[in-house]
């Protein structure tokens, strides 16, 4: 890895596979190595078995995830930048309670989030498009409102065009999301949510080093549930979004079971 991506570490909690590239593209940022951590973990995804307790937790007014993430406060303060991956669509204005196949769960649940310590959410999933349009947009005006980063999905084109960048001290780190299945729906705009598509992938991730990023972070919801091998294509892929200078660590979810970090 470079003299920054070396010193990324990636603390993982029920994710997928996770490679880290190859060591090219030296920055001219700094003169010198800075060290830097960067914490992910899997997904958030607040199905109807944890409603309850979040009512419970809320006096019986809303819904309050915070305890249950609270533990994770210690973890997330102990590093530099922390990503999350929320996968489901939350509530809002138009788009109510709804549990598996097609979520909607509660907007609180980002308020857990931002509690927690996380930095910003990857959004990208087989359930993005589960409450169409208006479900992205009530969880990106959410994410917006607490002051959460987040890329994967999009309320326009223009949203879409932007690179997600965190700075953290003198360096620029950029996080990228995408999605191999949408569960057989499809957008009605393609700048809604990001199909995983290398080619498209290793343009956005050249773009974000042309827009100054030191090192470029791609989250990839993909794999067979439950499988803790990766698969072949899994493999292809990431042997693929690697064989050049751009991308620096792919960190994978969907599998809710850890698969293997490999360098």
């Amino acid at each position: 890895m470079n003299r920054f991506a070396r010193a990324v570490v990636a603390l993982a909690s029920a994710i997928g596979l996770v490679v880290v590239g190859p060591p090219m593209h030296p920055s001219a940022r700094a003169a010198t190595p800075e060290r830097i951590t960067v914490a992910f973990s899997g997904e958030e995804l607040a199905n109807r078995g944890t409603w309850k307790v979040a009512k419970d937790n809320a006096g019986g007014h809303g819904y309050d995830y915070r305890p249950m993430l609270a533990g994770l406060r210690p973890l997330l303060g102990s590093v530099d930048l922390a990503i999350c991956h929320l996968e489901t669509p939350l509530t809002g204005p138009g788009v109510h309670l709804s549990d598996y196949p097609r979520f909607a769960v509660p907007h609180q649940l980002a308020d857990a989030i931002d509690r927690a310590g996380y930095d910003g959410c990857s959004t990208a999933s087989n359930h993005a498009l589960d409450q169409g349009a208006a479900g992205i947009r009530t969880t990106l005006d959410r994410l917006d409102e607490l002051g959460l980063q987040h890329t994967g999905t999009a309320r326009s084109a223009a949203e879409r065009g932007r690179t997600t960048m965190y700075s953290v001290g003198s360096v620029r780190v950029a996080h990228l999301s995408f999605t191999a299945s949408f569960n057989g729906l499809t957008p009605s705009e393609p700048w809604q949510a990001n199909r995983l598509d290398p080619a498209r992938i290793l343009r956005d991730a050249h773009l974000a080093r042309e827009r100054g990023a030191d090192i470029v972070l791609v989250s990839l919801h993909w794999g067979d549930e439950f499988h803790h091998d990766p698969t072949a294509y899994q493999r292809r892929v990431a042997h693929r979004l690697l064989a050049g200078s751009a991308i620096d660590l792919l960190v994978g979810h969907h599998a809710h079971v850890v698969q293997p970090i490999r360098r």
